[in-house]
């Protein structure tokens, strides 16, 4: 609630969280914030996508692929088989996705988010709360696959208060600190995988 924690501190716990695979808009802001940048999302508009798009086409792989290593995108995302399994595998990204895509994908995750890829966040009656992916959902239980380590929770649909979809887990704002030639860069890097 106060200004307490040092910038240093809240960039590391930004990238922290953000490395987590986990999403919440006032967190975010607010340790955005204590950094020193604005968490805001450029708003979305086809002239921003087409400048970045124009920009990326002479922008540097090698530091794309820095920014995508620094965001922590590989907690989440494959890439010829290293990385996490949270997201989408990236491995052939350019092959599959026109850059305009991967440009509102980078940005504005929560736009389009991927089928499989929706988390959903279940309240239950004894006023507990587990997110993740729904696995699997019959007449008399809901199964939700932990968005980190994979493992399955079931709840008896007697215990479900409520079930909310939270969309995409890939952070809003995780690229507000970005210069628009650094997401080029991302943008470049991501374009030619697969390529």
């Amino acid at each position: 609630a106060d200004d307490a924690l040092p910038a240093a501190q809240a960039k590391f716990t930004l990238s922290a969280f953000n490395n987590a695979g986990r999403s919440d808009k006032k967190l975010v802001e607010r340790l955005s914030k204590l950094a020193g940048f604005s968490a805001d999302l450029p708003a979305y508009s086809a002239e921003f996508v087409h400048e970045i798009v124009s920009n990326s086409r002479t922008a540097n792989v090698a530091a794309g692929r820095q920014i995508y290593d620094t965001l922590g995108c590989a907690t989440c995302h494959t890439i010829n088989n290293a990385g996490g399994k949270v997201g989408p595998d990236l491995s052939a990204l350019g092959r599959g996705l026109p850059v305009d895509m991967i440009v509102t994908e980078v940005i504005w995750p929560q736009l389009n988010v991927k089928e499989g890829f929706e988390a959903v966040r279940v309240s239950t009656r004894d006023a507990d709360i587990v997110e993740g992916f729904r696995q699997n959902e019959t007449t008399d239980e809901i199964a939700i696959r932990d968005i980190l380590t994979g493992g399955i929770t079931k709840i008896p649909r007697a215990k479900v208060a409520n079930v909310r979809s939270i969309g995409s887990p890939m952070p809003e704002g995780l690229t507000a600190p970005l210069s628009k030639q650094q997401l080029a860069n991302l943008v470049r890097y991501l374009s030619e995988l697969g390529k």
